[in-house]
């Protein structure tokens, strides 16, 4: 009888000597652990819109014959939002894990589909007597004008940018629990938004 209660004492003092401040350590190695590089892609968003296109006439004589046009072109494309995770800023304080996201942003090119940019797919004002015909410089022109705009829009549309930031704030959250083993009852995790 005395040998099982010696037994279990030494359990009880094994156990007891992993209870100490360790938790605390861990937490801040394992949250560390966490890699936070690139970019986080946490948003897609799909664009339909119209770009008017300037056509202007030509120079030198047959150009005095032609006259300037408008063009057309209704197109669609994505775009995609995220966040800079080297922009993601963790702190551990006691039982307190402090998160601060950075802004969301635009996260390579537009996807605009080019095909909404053939010459059939303009809708044309009229032409002159001499004709001053579609190129394939003008269409170009057009296409990279709708991204530009494509991209503007995106960058100026604040309810797009919380969008993305707020779903980058979820997977965030999940990587932190995660890698750190978090029960929710002990730690708390506390966010701040950069705008």
């Amino acid at each position: 009888m005395e040998k099982k209660v010696v037994i279990v004492l030494l359990l009880i003092c094994l156990c007891l000597t992993g209870c100490g401040t360790n938790k605390n350590e861990n937490l801040e190695q394992n949250v560390k652990k966490i890699e936070l590089t690139g970019n986080l892609v946490t948003h897609k968003a799909y664009f339909h819109n119209v770009i008017e296109y300037d056509k202007k006439k030509g120079s030198g004589a047959l150009g005095l014959l032609e006259k300037d046009r408008k063009l057309f072109a209704e197109y669609t494309g994505t775009i995609k939002l995220g966040i800079d995770l080297t922009k993601v800023k963790i702190d551990v304080s006691g039982n307190q894990i402090n998160v601060t996201v950075p802004k969301a942003m635009i996260i390579g090119e537009p996807n605009v589909d080019k095909d909404d940019f053939k010459e059939e797919n303009f809708i044309e004002s009229k032409d002159g007597f001499i004709k001053n015909k579609l190129s394939i410089e003008d269409s170009s022109q057009a296409f990279n004008e709708a991204q530009e705009n494509m991209k503007e829009a995106a960058a100026n549309n604040n309810e797009l940018l919380s969008i993305a930031q707020k779903r980058a704030k979820v997977i965030l959250e999940e990587n932190i629990r995660q890698f750190s083993n978090l029960s929710e009852d002990k730690y708390t995790i506390n966010w701040e938004y950069q705008y």
